[in-house]
């Protein structure tokens, strides 16, 4: 399958179609982002959560008593828990092999903590001067691999307007391109000396896909990259925030 698609040729003529996996928000005003909410992971948090600006988790909560960089810059150890599961009744965790659930979550652990690795001490310990990171993956649904590609039929030149249109209107409507791949996530930072909540968010990511001239990529494909990706996206964009609030000049945001 993944050969065909990379030698798919239309008339030797150039056509429109999907490039790497990336990933986004779901729209705000959509039922993928509204229907945001705790699984229970961090009751503490929850009733302090409002929605995030344009850029931020769709639900945020920072402490002010953290807000300044000076304060923020105090720390220089991460205490980063193991990344957990923690799916309600109707997450797409259940329907997921035990091997790849633990996959996605080990995935999230490896990239914060490489992120995080070049800014801070890693740490295996509560301690002073240490932030502790705790995150889980409430929600993951891979996307449907079997049926995405009708998304991406070769179109020839010169008719792809009406496709991309038709795309994105679908997208606008869902939330995410159709059989595009899932992952919401919470987490919380504490003092790890004190245990006070320094911030918390909960975020969700769908696959999308930046419209190019070329041929099939095989990541296009792969069922979970749209995760992988998501996970991807959230690690640096952590480490990101955690720059900018301790005041530094070179900060580089994460890459959809």
């Amino acid at each position: 399958m993944t050969t065909l698609f990379n030698t798919l040729v239309l008339g030797g003529a150039l056509v429109l179609l999907a490039g790497c996996a990336s990933t986004s928000q779901p729209g705000r005003s959509t039922a993928l982002a509204e229907n945001v909410h705790g699984a229970g992971f961090m009751p503490e948090a929850y009733p302090l959560m409002k929605p995030g600006a344009d850029g931020e988790s769709l639900l945020l909560y920072r402490n002010p008593e953290f807000a300044s960089a000076q304060v923020f810059s105090r720390y220089k150890k991460i205490y980063l828990d193991p990344v957990k599961l923690y799916g309600g009744p109707n997450s797409g965790l259940h329907d997921a092999p035990q091997e790849q659930s633990t996959a996605i979550a080990q995935g999230l652990y490896d990239q914060l903590h490489e992120q995080l690795g070049h800014d801070y001490q890693m740490v295996d310990q509560a301690g002073p001067d240490t932030l502790q990171l705790s995150v889980a993956i409430i929600d993951a649904e891979q996307a449907d691999t079997s049926l995405k590609a009708i998304s991406y039929v070769p179109i020839p030149l010169g008719l792809p307007g009406a496709k991309l249109t038709a795309m994105q209107t679908m997208q606008h409507t869902a939330g995410k391109p159709p059989f595009a791949g899932q992952i919401t996530v919470e987490g919380k930072m504490t003092d790890a000396g004190t245990g006070k909540l320094v911030a918390a968010m909960i975020d969700r990511r769908v696959g999308a896909r930046k419209p190019i001239i070329g041929l099939f990529q095989s990541s296009t494909y792969d069922a979970w990259s749209d995760v992988s990706e998501a996970e991807r996206y959230w690690a640096e964009q952590v480490r990101y925030q955690f720059c900018m609030r301790r005041g530094a000049s070179d900060c580089t945001k994460a890459s959809q």
